[in-house]
């Protein structure tokens, strides 16, 4: 990996803020996990799990819970797991 700095003004615009328009839905996401339930989450053909993991995490730690996310087939599944984050 190689990298530069440069400054803003050479830097083409960031690309829609789909991360951003997604947090509503991952916060009612997580929010809805109990435990023992799965949410079973199908991601669409331009989507990738890795943001979507991150943002579900990030989403349990604002909320003090503790979740479980995994991917098999191209699904994800989140599960919200005994205990809470301190």
């Amino acid at each position: 990996m190689r990298y530069s700095m440069i400054a803003k003004s050479e830097a083409p615009a960031q690309g829609p803020e789909r991360r951003k328009r997604r947090v509503p839905e991952i916060d009612d996401l997580v929010r809805g996990l109990e435990p023992g339930a799965v949410a079973r989450i199908e991601l669409g053909e331009d989507e990738k799990a890795r943001p979507i993991i991150e943002q579900i995490f990030k989403a349990g730690a604002r909320q003090g819970k503790v979740v479980d996310v995994w991917e098999v087939g191209g699904q994800l599944y989140a599960e919200q797991m005994v205990g809470a984050v301190e």
